[in-house]
């Protein structure tokens, strides 16, 4: 990796510590970890937790230590992408489990949590039946320690819903964390502000073994009042559900990039994924930027495809205010994988936020063919604003 003038080695490790994507540190009380491996926070997504499983219990339960934080979705890594798994109680919701099915045995499964309804730092917004609004007379909130649900949904007619203020617009991935003992196929309805997403309920087999189901891709047009309504549309079995959580997490506000013919890799602002609580896609013509770049712990990402590896030579599209220049920004590629490169660079004012200047700021090797992702994420602002980003360009060395 060449390292620019204005990069220091003090300064490269800064963007390896704020980019990484995990991080080497159990967020329990007990700094004990269980017998099946560990668990560790992670650093550029709070409120989730990486669990490493050096050897997985008989029957594929990993028991959650005492005292974890309500968990509202479980997954793992394998082909084809993440995979939801089960997370089961037992009835004084004491014991918290999840269950990974035969045939499937990550070595690494992401939990996310969620006490009370919120949006976290990486933009992730969290809807929990603990501040939820009954509509109806039979529907009602079941709390325990860790696990909160409006459960006795026996009536069809009774509805649950949220108000929330999120900080940002654009596109989110909806999902909804539920239980069913009944039979398959309730058919429910998700009001997410104008947009009214269907579903089909599965059995998970036990009013205790919770999972996630997809509901679809939703754009939150702007900041402000956000209302979210679950209904059900046509019941099967005794009960519609228990509800645990409605989930938004930010997704790619276009198109996943792909590498050019030429070997270049063009990632523009309308297909990064946004991680952040004020940074956002900026659609306007005059604009077409990642702005409003005003908090140290927001990210962009951008989840792209390479056929043709090697070394790159990164071209930042930037603009910055007058006087509003300094700010360092880190740029990371496959942060915690094994091959990962990083690189960190000065912003330089020009005059205007939408007065793009092209840099090179250094470069990055890709080892493998297939799919990579790029952060960006301020390490310092040095005033109001970091920057605004139009594109990145990946350039293959020699050409």
């Amino acid at each position: 990796m060449r390292i620019p003038r204005a990069t220091s080695h003090r300064r490269l490790a800064l963007v390896a510590s704020c980019l990484a994507l995990s991080a080497d540190v159990c967020l329990r009380a007990d700094p004990g970890q269980p017998a099946w491996g560990r668990i560790d926070g992670v650093a550029a997504h709070p409120g989730q937790f990486n669990f490493t499983v050096t050897a997985w219990p008989e029957g594929g339960r990993l028991a959650v230590p005492p005292g974890f934080a309500q968990i509202v979705r479980a997954t793992a890594a394998g082909t084809g992408g993440p995979g939801d798994l089960f997370v089961e109680y037992d009835a004084d919701a004491k014991a918290v489990a999840v269950l990974a099915p035969d045939g499937m045995r990550p070595v690494d499964v992401r939990v996310e949590t969620a006490e009370e309804t919120g949006q976290f730092d990486d933009g992730r917004i969290v809807l929990t039946a603990r501040d939820a609004t009954v509509q109806g007379t039979r529907a009602r909130l079941e709390s325990h320690p860790a696990n909160h649900r409006i459960g006795f949904w026996t009536d069809p007619a009774d509805s649950v819903s949220w108000t929330w203020r999120p900080t940002r617009w654009g596109a989110y991935e909806a999902r909804l964390a539920y239980s069913n003992a009944s039979p398959s196929g309730t058919e429910i309805e998700v009001a997410i502000g104008d947009t009214t997403l269907p579903a089909r309920l599965e059995s998970t087999g036990s009013w205790y073994r919770y999972k996630t189901l997809p509901l679809g891709r939703v754009m939150i047009p702007a900041p402000g009042p956000l209302s979210v309504r679950v209904r059900c549309a046509k019941p099967v079995g005794g009960a519609v559900m228990n509800l645990k959580a409605v989930l938004l997490t930010p997704t790619c506000e276009g198109t996943p990039p792909v590498q050019d013919e030429d070997g270049s890799i063009l990632l523009h602002a309308r297909d990064a994924t946004i991680l952040g609580t004020t940074l956002r896609w900026e659609p306007a013509e005059k604009k077409q930027t990642l702005g409003f770049w005003t908090r140290q712990s927001d990210a962009a990402e951008w989840t792209f495809s390479v056929s043709n590896p090697g070394s790159f030579d990164v071209e930042v599209l930037q603009g910055c205010g007058t006087g509003q220049g300094g700010s360092d920004v880190g740029i990371a590629v496959d942060g915690g994988r094994p091959a990962a490169t990083a690189l960190a660079f000065i912003v330089e004012d020009t005059g205007g936020f939408q007065a793009f200047k092209p840099r090179i700021v250094g470069r990055v090797a890709i080892a493998e063919p297939g799919n990579h992702v790029l952060r960006v994420q301020p390490l310092k602002i040095a005033h109001k604003a970091a920057c605004d980003i139009r594109q990145i360009r990946l350039v293959p060395v020699g050409k």
